[in-house]
């Protein structure tokens, strides 16, 4: 009742899916953070004089483990301005921060996509920095689906990005759109960083963040606290596998069946042998059916019958296929698969069944 299913009859095609996720900054223990980096001098830096933001409940429990995290995160603003700097931003716009740095501008020992036609990066000396776990965006943040909503100041700044990691003010799509077309050349005076159309900040889709690196109005964009907060809109992105596999019974294929059903007063149809494992295998045997007091025991081996019921016999009898299994090349079960219908097999037709599963 087995056969080989033919690679040419097997076919996985990948396809992306979304889900949506919204975060507040008020949003206890999702991971999402809004921090500040903040450009300076990094001699002699302590840790205890540093200007830094913590998240959570310190709990001294937690620290005494060394496997368990902390249950407080702190995040220093000196050390997160050069990490984003040295990732992101300094190879990219020929913005040196640091000291022995080339000065050069090498897009492609930036992290991140390396098309300054597409894409437009710049550091000032400091950052907004709002992070989001691996956890909550999958493979990479769905590209196009960021929203930023901050009310920190008296004006509501919508923050969305453009597919290729820049990130505008929505109110000004207009003026960033011909900001793009131009190659990110400022044609005219007139657009200035405060309240423009112009790049305020850059989305990292594989990691997880976003920066707002504009040090005018949106300087303070996903710092807010309490109800002048901020909100982000986003899509995770994950991949999913489809597995379609087309079986095929070729004419007087799988025409005999080895249900029990078939013998002859269910007597069956495998013989199991003295001592055969598993034990499900055994039939009931003298075990009686008069409740939990009655006495009996299980057979401990099993001869097949060579007895059919009468309707195996007719010349119209064939098997009803209702279900279908695939197996590994260790027979070991992987997937089944179950018909809508039980479907007749006959005997002078082939016939072919795609099982089709997700992973």
């Amino acid at each position: 009742m087995l056969r080989n299913v033919h690679p040419q009859d097997v076919s996985i095609e990948p396809f992306k899916t979304y889900k949506r996720f919204q975060f507040t900054n008020v949003d206890s223990g999702s991971g999402v953070y809004g921090l500040r980096g903040v450009s300076g001098s990094h001699h002699n830096f302590t840790t205890a004089s540093a200007a830094s933001q913590s998240f959570g409940v310190y709990n001294s429990l937690s620290a005494s483990f060394k496997k368990e995290p902390y249950s407080c995160g702190t995040y220093y603003s000196l050390p997160l301005y050069y990490s984003i700097n040295n990732l992101y931003y300094e190879r990219f716009s020929k913005n040196p921060k640091l000291p022995k740095s080339s000065g050069r501008k090498e897009p492609f020992l930036s992290y991140g996509p390396t098309n300054p036609n597409k894409q437009y990066r710049l550091l000032h000396d400091s950052c907004s920095v709002i992070s989001v776990p691996q956890d909550l965006f999958g493979e990479e943040i769905k590209p196009k689906s960021v929203t930023v909503t901050d009310n920190s100041t008296d004006i509501t700044f919508t923050i969305k990005d453009d597919g290729d990691g820049n990130l505008y003010d929505w109110n000004y799509s207009s003026s960033y759109a011909a900001f793009k077309s131009s190659s990110f050349k400022f044609p005219n005076k007139s657009w200035t960083s405060e309240g423009s159309g112009s790049v305020v900040g850059n989305v990292f889709y594989d990691t997880g963040m976003i920066v707002i690196t504009d040090t005018g109005s949106y300087k303070d964009v996903g710092q807010g606290t309490g109800t002048d907060g901020f909100e982000i809109d986003y899509r995770s992105t994950h991949t999913i596998y489809q597995h379609e596999y087309t079986v095929i019974a070729d004419p007087g294929q799988f025409n005999t069946s080895r249900n029990v059903s078939l013998t002859y007063q269910r007597s069956g149809s495998v013989t199991v042998v003295e001592g055969a494992e598993p034990r499900y295998y055994f039939p009931p045997g003298d075990n009686p059916s008069g409740g939990y007091n009655s006495t009996g025991s299980f057979s401990s081996s099993y001869q097949a019958t060579q007895l059919v019921e009468n309707f195996v016999t007719h010349s119209q009898f064939q098997p009803y296929v209702t279900t279908i299994g695939l197996y590994n090349d260790n027979n070991d079960l992987l997937v089944v698969g179950r018909t809508s219908r039980p479907i007749r097999n006959e005997n002078d037709l082939a016939m072919s069944f795609v099982l089709r599963f997700d992973v």
